[in-house]
């Protein structure tokens, strides 16, 4: 997702975080408008991922 943000012609940016190998947020930032999207992921087990949904909170 990164190396398509960042090659489109408007470009953008995102930040990666990884936090004890069980945590993974990322934030993209478009430059051609003001959106900001934040993703968070936390490993629940060797077969789970759970996913944070921002918009809701839950």
């Amino acid at each position: 997702m990164t190396g398509t943000i960042k090659s489109s012609p408007n470009g953008g940016s995102v930040d990666e975080k990884a936090n004890n190998g069980t945590q993974y947020n990322f934030t993209v930032k478009y430059n051609i408008t003001t959106t900001t999207q934040s993703f968070k992921f936390r490993k629940v087990s060797a077969t789970q991922i759970q996913w944070k949904d921002n918009s809701n909170g839950t």
